[in-house]
């Protein structure tokens, strides 16, 4: 039954891994992460006022989005499941760090950058409790997978869609709570 839940987290994980790095890579996105970095690194007055830094401020987001993707891959290969389930446990709590840093500092307002641009999702304690249960679910990943396709993979798609959805609800729930604490003001 383990190799359920290991499969099921590693297929969450890797949806997880594979949205937030593609939203990185695209070109689209530069001048977005590029900003949200510097706001992360409390770097915004040099990147404003250095134009090369924003160009590297861009290639630093698509070298962490073409790393998101790989170990999005890695995690449904057998072989390299537990090394990227440690690398995706690395990158979530230095998520966590930064966005507890920031939040710390009384920058409440800046966005995660979770869902790319359009996600509008401001840092939060829910979203440190979110990066938390990533961790978590990533050590699932630890235990073995299924080598092969039986019957029980149904049952992991299953999961993992399960996953996927009630992940996109306290999305959802997070973005309206914030939008109501705004209105209410």
């Amino acid at each position: 039954m383990n190799f359920i839940f290991s499969d099921a987290s590693a297929l969450f994980l890797m949806w997880i891994f594979a949205q937030a790095g593609l939203h990185k890579v695209q070109s689209a996105n530069g001048a977005y992460y590029a900003n949200l970095i510097a706001q992360y690194l409390n770097l915004q007055s040099y990147l404003d006022h250095n134009v090369q830094a924003k160009s590297q401020f861009k290639l630093l987001a698509q070298g962490i989005g073409i790393t998101e993707v790989i170990i999005a891959l890695a995690l449904v290969i057998s072989s390299t499941r537990t090394m990227a389930a440690m690398l995706a446990i690395v990158i979530l709590i230095s998520y966590l760090l930064l966005m507890a840093f920031q939040i710390m500092q009384g920058k409440k307002n800046l966005d995660c950058g979770c869902m790319g641009p359009a996600g509008q999702i401001n840092i939060s304690g829910s979203l440190l409790l979110r990066n938390i249960g990533f961790s978590v679910l990533a050590l699932f990943c630890f235990s073995p997978g299924n080598h092969f396709f039986t019957s029980a993979m149904v049952m992991t798609i299953i999961i993992a869609l399960v996953m996927i959805l009630l992940n996109l609800t306290f999305e959802q729930l997070i973005v309206n709570a914030q939008r109501l604490k705004v209105l209410s003001h």
